[in-house]
């Protein structure tokens, strides 16, 4: 985990950048909103007081409370204001079109009392520089000839000079008269009211709203790292239980609460780790079958090759030659059989064991093998109903010849066989008149290599029949390749009732 970050972190980190950055882009377009509202009012209120300033400057020059217009203008706004503002007497152009600002150090002509004249521009003191008075356009206020004594809002003109934190707003506040020393020209005055309240605003609110844009990343952030914990348990959980699975614990499980996405990632865990326990449950008893079927298969052929290895060596000998002869036939007839049977039941195991079903009368195939039985003349056939059913002829006769062998070999005679048709099956019935199977038996009787008790067998089979333990295996494994059942029950004898489904 060394340099990366762990679930929680990634989570937490997932969240926070997820809140931070449309809290910070929030915040931004908030802070534009709120400062282009701010200036807007200012503005407003910047007009109005403008207004009302100027108002009182034109009542003044039209007055004449002080010897010429620029005085009286400068005096009406220096009781008024407490802004930068700037009063001037404007100067006709030599051509007879439009107005200019006369040079501030023009002296005063030659019938101008010195006494009355101020300059062409008075300013009161405040924050503004000259250079940035002087860089105002007059012309943007001289929107109209006509001066009229009582300003409204149409003579006013605002403008804010670019990168310069000031509004700008002036007018025409009236003409100078004959004792200025342009008379008939106009007057203009101007104030200049600073940015710096609206900036301080919003700049406030900037902080404000930041401050709780941290918050809200912080708070956003620590539930978040609380509920990734709680993402996380159940994720560390499920890594610790597999760990434990994979070497080899299998009782490993993961506990199961809630009904969310976690709960289900649990459920299917644990129903993975019962899955692969009975897989391996499977596996092991498997394992031990084959173990258990390897060593019986040794067994089973040590008894015949014995045999015939030592009447091969009898054969060596013209006195035991004879006796010899007789013993070899039996013995490889065994050995036959249950190289059959093994091959059998590998080719089940294997899964290849294949059906070839065709419509086939039960009560003829059980007749064949009667006939073909150890003893004939021991068993009874009866026959009731419709007996045909679609099975694998072969198979099917292997089942019933296991079953009626099993019958005389290890029961007693008489042998009651009976085929009954039903509606949807036929039921073949194999019951001896022996003492039955033993009850320690009966859960294992249709286990590969398993034998009855010896008191059990009955001795109609020939020297070295008594089986190889493989017959009834082989029976239930192809009863069950016809989708049928085959039972046992003692009554007192044994009947094994085969089940075969007619389709």
């Amino acid at each position: 985990m060394s340099g990366r970050l762990g679930l929680r972190g990634r989570i937490t980190v997932t969240v926070l950048l997820t809140l931070l950055l449309p809290s910070v882009l929030l915040s931004l377009l908030s802070y534009r909103a709120l400062r282009g509202r701010a200036e807007q009012d200012f503005r407003a209120r910047v007009l109005s007081s403008a207004l009302s300033d100027f108002t009182s400057a034109a009542n003044s020059v039209r007055a004449q409370v002080k010897p010429n217009a620029l005085l009286s203008a400068h005096e009406a706004l220096a009781v008024r204001k407490f802004n930068t503002y700037a009063v001037y007497a404007m100067k006709p152009n030599p051509n007879g079109t439009g107005y200019t600002v006369p040079d501030p150090n023009e002296p005063p002509g030659p019938d101008q009392d010195p006494s009355t004249w101020p300059g062409l521009r008075a300013t009161s003191v405040s924050d503004a520089s000259d250079a940035q008075i002087s860089s105002t356009p007059l012309t943007a206020f001289l929107k109209t000839g006509n001066y009229p004594p009582l300003l409204d809002e149409r003579h006013l003109a605002l403008v804010h000079p670019a990168g310069k934190p000031w509004l700008v707003v002036g007018a025409v506040v009236g003409s100078q008269g004959t004792s200025d020393r342009y008379p008939g020209a106009p007057v203009v005055a101007v104030e200049y009211h600073s940015l710096q309240p609206v900036d301080d605003e919003a700049s406030a609110d900037l902080r404000s709203l930041l401050l709780v844009s941290a918050a809200t990343v912080v708070v956003g952030a620590l539930l978040a790292w609380l509920v990734a914990g709680r993402v996380q348990r159940p994720v560390t959980a499920a890594s610790a239980a597999a760990r434990a699975l994979g070497t080899g614990d299998l009782t490993a499980r993961l506990p199961v609460s809630g009904h969310d996405e976690l709960s289900d990632l649990s459920s299917s865990f644990n129903q993975m780790a019962d899955r692969l326990a009975e897989t391996i449950d499977q596996l092991t008893r498997h394992q031990a079958r084959q173990r258990q079927f390897v060593a019986d298969v040794s067994h089973e052929l040590r008894t015949p090759t014995a045999s015939l290895l030592a009447a091969a060596t009898a054969l060596e000998h013209p006195a035991t030659r004879d006796s010899a002869a007789t013993l070899i036939a039996p013995q490889l007839r065994r050995l036959a059989t249950l190289t059959e049977d093994l091959l059998e039941i590998s080719r089940m195991d294997a899964g290849e064991a294949t059906v070839v079903p065709q419509p086939v009368d039960l009560a003829d195939l059980v007749a064949d093998v009667v006939t073909h039985s150890e003893s004939p003349e021991s068993v009874t056939v009866r026959t009731e109903g419709d007996t045909s059913a679609d099975v694998d002829p072969r198979r099917m006769h292997t089942v019933i010849t296991n079953l009626v062998s099993n019958a005389l070999r290890h029961g007693a005679a008489p042998v009651e066989v009976t085929v009954r048709g039903v509606e949807h099956s036929v039921v073949v019935r194999v019951a001896d008149s022996g003492p039955g199977v033993p009850e320690e038996l009966r859960e294992q009787v249709f286990d590969r290599f398993v034998r009855a008790d010896p008191a059990r067998a009955s001795g109609h089979g020939a020297p070295g029949s008594a089986g190889n333990g493989l017959g009834l295996a082989i029976a239930r494994e192809n009863a069950r390749l016809h989708h049928a059942t085959l039972t046992l029950a003692n009554e007192p004898g044994a009947v094994f009732t085969l089940t075969v489904p007619k389709q």
